[in-house]
């Protein structure tokens, strides 16, 4: 009896190596992965800052568009120089926002172009940058940028616009409907009027007063028309 209790247990005790010597079987983790719908706002090379479609977050965001699955509108194959402004696109990426100004999406995934919207916010950015071809805005401490007449920038856009802005007019501040308390009396102003025409093109008037005395008030007019994505005179 003795004997047989004692090969019972050195079986067991076999079966209990064996198993805790096993490998485990390996199989291919799946990452999570998080989707989210975008608007391109303005591009530098495979770098696209972009908009959230829905919801009330005005915030800029980022992600880095190079080396990864991009999909053009009809689905078939695409790259980071496909993507331009105005693009609204599909983003997948791991879940996490890199808390960087702008936002930066973590482990972008793929990239799905989903429809054409308006280079907004980079054509108005480049045109008030080209009023100014013999003074640099920087001369003026702060600018004040105001909108009036048929709307041509939503409330996220405006905060794109003014990021911008100020990344291209080193050394002045640029508030873009700024609140009583973000005015100044000395700010330059710059004003822009939209109309849209029964034609269906858009006349905007940019107006800019520096408030110096030794610079004139600048003026432009422009009526243009939104032709695949991209505004044109």
């Amino acid at each position: 009896m003795r004997k047989q209790i004692t090969g019972i247990l050195l079986i067991l005790c076999v079966i209990f190596s064996c198993v805790s010597c096993a490998k485990p079987t390996t199989s291919e983790e799946t990452q999570p992965t998080t989707t989210i719908d975008l608007q391109i706002v303005y591009k530098n090379n495979q770098f696209c800052y972009s908009i959230i479609e829905n919801g009330n977050d005005t915030s800029l965001y980022m992600f880095n568009a190079a080396a990864q699955p991009i999909f053009d509108i009809y689905g078939l194959s695409a790259t980071a120089a496909d993507l331009a402004p105005g693009m609204k696109v599909s983003l997948e990426y791991d879940g996490y926002v890199l808390e960087t100004y702008p936002l930066q999406f973590s482990g972008v995934s793929s990239i799905r172009v989903t429809d054409l919207g308006a280079n907004n916010v980079e054509f108005l950015s480049s045109m008030i940058s080209g009023m100014f071809p013999s003074s640099t805005p920087s001369e003026i401490e702060q600018w004040e940028v105001t909108f009036s007449g048929d709307e041509f920038l939503n409330a996220k856009e405006k905060r794109a616009l003014e990021y911008f802005l100020n990344q291209k007019w080193e050394g002045a501040a640029i508030k873009v409907e700024p609140t009583e308390e973000e005015t100044k009396k000395n700010s330059g102003r710059i004003a822009i009027t939209t109309t849209n025409n029964p034609d269906e093109t858009v006349t905007l008037k940019v107006n800019i007063a520096s408030g110096l005395e030794t610079q004139a008030p600048m003026e432009r007019t422009m009526t243009v028309h939104l032709e695949k994505g991209k505004w044109t005179a």
